[in-house]
């Protein structure tokens, strides 16, 4: 059970409450001719161009003219954004409802490095079903390519913490990267990293 002074959780979203599967997600740019997409993905930070798109620093179409270059004109725009997609595996219902569970009692918070591609295809695919939409999750969400800095930058940590005027040591925070969490402890959080695909309900009840 949490200490009894959390009044805050805080979810990454990839790799704790949305499963991945990054072999899947090379295997796919791989069968399209595109060898060289191994640089660019990360279960927690991208590189390159990906990185940009993650901070906002470039849009939807310049990231996919981008992206159709490394990979080829020859390969529609459409195949591409199927192969990006396997990354993604599925958002389990149970942890729809223990977010649901939680948010009746805590502030909980969504924290992520994500680019607007994916968050947007998320939030109608998995948020926005039987009547919810993402406000009756989280009170508030913060995302990289909104606010132009990834994790494990403190810089976007300290933006939550004051925009949501958050007390650290009243926050439980989860995060699958290693170094996210790191960040998480150095600021005050108590933290949980947990491992693929595990079922971390028991934290909570």
């Amino acid at each position: 059970m949490l200490d009894t002074k959390i009044d805050t959780i805080i979810f990454d979203f990839g790799g704790v409450l949305l499963g991945l599967d990054k072999p899947a997600c090379l295997k796919a740019f791989k069968d399209l001719g595109c060898n060289e997409i191994e640089y660019y993905l990360d279960n927690c930070r991208q590189q390159g161009f990906f990185l940009d798109f993650e901070e906002g620093k470039i849009s939807n179409e310049e990231f996919f003219e981008q992206l159709k270059n490394l990979v080829g004109n020859k390969v529609s725009q459409q195949q591409i954004e199927h192969a990006y997609l396997q990354f993604l595996t599925d958002l389990p219902t149970y942890k729809l409802q223990l977010i649901l569970d939680l948010h009746k009692k805590y502030k909980v918070i969504l924290l992520s490095n994500i680019n607007q591609f994916i968050f947007e295809y998320c939030k109608k695919t998995y948020f926005e079903r039987h009547g919810l939409c993402l406000t009756d999750f989280f009170d508030k969400v913060y995302l990289s390519y909104q606010l132009g800095i990834c994790k494990p930058d403190e810089q976007i940590y300290r933006f939550m913490i004051a925009d949501s005027q958050l007390i650290p040591e009243h926050c439980f925070y989860l995060d699958d990267g290693k170094a996210n969490v790191e960040m998480g402890k150095k600021i005050g959080f108590q933290c949980y990293c947990p491992k693929i695909n595990e079922d971390f309900r028991f934290l909570f009840y």
